[in-house]
């Protein structure tokens, strides 16, 4: 065994292990927590795959951007309520069946797609042309999408902050 894949099976389980933390975890803060080191470590397999650009995406947007979204969001609601979150578990049975056939479907269809085995025993041109190619693409022909993606999300956040504001202000009157 080389260290290649000693680092594969140590973050596969540390990926594992955390996404089931999200599940289980009866603290909301917690799952954000859980869920961050999730994101995490997808972007190492990321980086692992020669898509450091991608990982770097996944670090900013999703557990930088999201995570502190999540976070304020659920401070915010705690601090409305005047009270901690209950956090429910109800369905695990059924939500656990339907992920699991999801998963299994999945599966499947990766083990028995000829695009997938093509792409499997194709040997890759470059390590870096795929991120080149992304960045490119993305802050040349897509730039404008993206910086109206960004201010829809600024634009969400000031109305959240507002709904939240005028919440509180009719409840104590």
């Amino acid at each position: 065994m080389n260290g290649e894949t000693i680092a594969f099976w140590v973050l596969s389980l540390g990926l594992v292990v955390s996404s089931i933390a999200v599940v289980f975890s009866k603290r909301l803060l917690r799952s954000a927590i859980f869920l961050a080191l999730s994101l995490l470590l997808t972007a190492f397999f990321y980086i692992s795959f020669g898509a450091e650009l991608l990982a770097g995406i996944q670090i900013l947007l999703y557990t930088g951007g999201v995570i502190t979204l999540i976070v304020f969001v659920i401070l915010l609601t705690e601090g409305i309520e005047m009270k901690k979150l209950e956090e429910t578990h109800r369905g695990i049975v059924p939500a656990l069946l339907a992920s699991s056939l999801f998963f299994f479907m999945l599966v499947y269809y990766t083990w028995t797609s000829p695009k997938v085995r093509s792409l499997a025993a194709s040997t890759p041109s470059s390590k870096f042309n795929v991120s080149k190619f992304l960045s490119e693409s993305l802050f040349q022909e897509w730039v404008l999408p993206f910086e109206v993606l960004s201010l829809l999300l600024l634009a969400a956040i000031v109305g959240a902050l507002v709904l939240a504001r005028r919440e509180r202000k009719e409840g104590e009157t």
